[in-house]
């Protein structure tokens, strides 16, 4: 009877689990189905609003456009070096829609993108148009972009956001923004950036920029630039070229190459230590140099130090050692393209007041900013830099001679040597730099 009863109930078991069985596989089924069209819904939706979003031509042909340097009447209204005993300081940056048009299709070159852009500013309206060729040889596919911004307080706010036949309305365009500048790789950007910017405006014909150009501000980009290089790792290049300075106590200025060159002997001897990034140490080494070059000092709890302030020269000159680090320091930060604009937008600046546009101070600038990435750009990267520029204090292993670039170039001069920044004037000189540059040691 015990075996009976044991065989009824396995029967009875399995005929349970005969008829679970199929609800289970219908159900997983259904989820299948319902997964599979989802799917297939999301890339319809995708390939719709591509189709809506990309044109077969662009609504932006490249036109001749005037001098976008003699156009210009003030890019900078005031001398943006603030004086570091004050604590509060606005300054106010004001930008021309030539101004505009001519530093966004800088970033179209820079980033080796096939397209056009114009600004146009219509009393409080900012009105910014781009064509962009997408990098296929078949078929032609354009993205036309349209973005419409209007005055407002605190500052201006986007109004509308155009691609190809798509538009999104103004909630859409904040909700978007939101989204890319906190849920992206651009949040680092907006972490070390926001506390820079006061309020932007659209007035007189103009996009002005008011910058929090104060001691505290400064500390919290510093803060936000080095957050990724330890203190304690910040501080060993500190005390070293701190070390280094005192030994030329008697000099009112030393070569950077003098200072490099130690520098990365420590560089290259905390790599060998177990667990050591190379990557982080050469990016501690350039934020600590950069800082001392153009005359501060790093907004990090700790580094105490004060080493014996002295003028830094590369090429024999103050100001090209200050563009060169200040465009690495912020090229190991991941703000290559944004220290290749602020070198661009100082040069523009400079036509109407100061020194005139200057091709040397444009070089120094792109070297910066291509030494940074080279040494953080990898492990082997970074190891060659340390390996190469621990054993020779020359400083041509990475900055070429400058001699012979154009100088003090005023308005009437530029426009009548070069025209814009789109000519091919100016092209064949750009490209006689990063040919000077590339020719270097380091990056061969």
């Amino acid at each position: 009877m015990a075996k009976w009863h044991s065989a009824i109930t396995v029967q009875i078991r399995h005929t349970k689990l005969m008829q679970i069985e199929p609800r289970i596989l219908g159900a997983t089924a259904v989820l299948g189905r319902a997964a599979l069209l989802g799917l297939i819904w999301m890339l319809l939706l995708m390939t719709v609003l591509a189709c809506l979003a990309l044109d077969l031509h662009p609504n932006l042909n490249p036109r001749q456009q005037p001098s976008y340097l003699s156009a210009t009447r003030s890019l900078i209204d005031r001398n943006m070096r603030a004086n570091p005993l004050r604590t509060a300081e606005v300054r106010s940056i004001a930008l021309t829609e030539d101004d505009l048009t001519a530093v966004a299709n800088f970033v179209l070159l820079r980033k080796r993108l096939d397209g056009h852009a114009v600004a146009d500013i219509h009393g409080k309206r900012l009105d910014f148009r781009s064509s962009i060729k997408l990098p296929l040889d078949w078929p032609a596919l354009y993205l036309n972009l349209k973005i419409v911004t209007d005055d407002a307080e605190p500052s201006a706010r986007v109004r509308q956001l155009k691609a190809g036949s798509l538009t999104l309305p103004q909630p859409l365009v904040s909700v978007l923004q939101f989204a890319v500048l906190n849920w992206t790789p651009l949040r680092r950007y907006t972490r070390i950036f926001a506390p820079l910017i006061h309020e932007v405006r659209i007035t007189d014909e103009r996009l002005r920029i008011a910058i929090n150009w104060n001691r505290d501000t400064l500390t919290q980009m510093q803060e936000g630039v080095s957050d990724e290089a330890s203190k304690a790792r910040l501080l060993a290049y500190q005390k070293r070229l701190t070390d280094l300075l005192f030994q030329y106590q008697s000099k009112r200025y030393v070569s950077l190459s003098l200072l490099m060159q130690p520098l990365f002997v420590l560089a290259r001897d905390r790599s060998l230590q177990a667990d050591t990034d190379p990557v982080i140490e050469n990016r501690a080494l350039i934020l600590v140099l950069g800082a001392y070059a153009n005359g501060r000092k790093l907004a990090t709890e700790g580094l105490t130090l004060s080493p014996p302030q002295k003028s830094l020269l590369l090429n024999r000159r103050i100001d090209t050692a200050q563009h060169f680090m200040a465009s690495a320091a912020l090229a190991v930060s991941g703000h290559r393209t944004f220290a290749d604009i602020i070198g661009l937008a100082k040069e523009i600046n400079d036509t109407h007041s100061g020194s005139g546009f200057s091709f040397t101070d444009l070089a120094a600038d792109r070297a910066g900013a291509l030494f940074g990435k080279f040494v953080t750009k990898s492990r082997d990267h970074a190891l060659r830099a340390q390996a190469l520029l621990s054993q020779s204090g020359d400083e041509t292993l990475y900055m070429p001679n400058l001699r012979g670039l154009p100088e003090n170039l005023g308005p009437t001069d530029f426009a009548n040597r070069f025209r814009n920044i789109d000519s091919p004037e100016f092209e064949t000189l750009k490209r006689n730099i990063e040919e000077r540059i590339q020719s270097c040691a380091l990056y061969r």
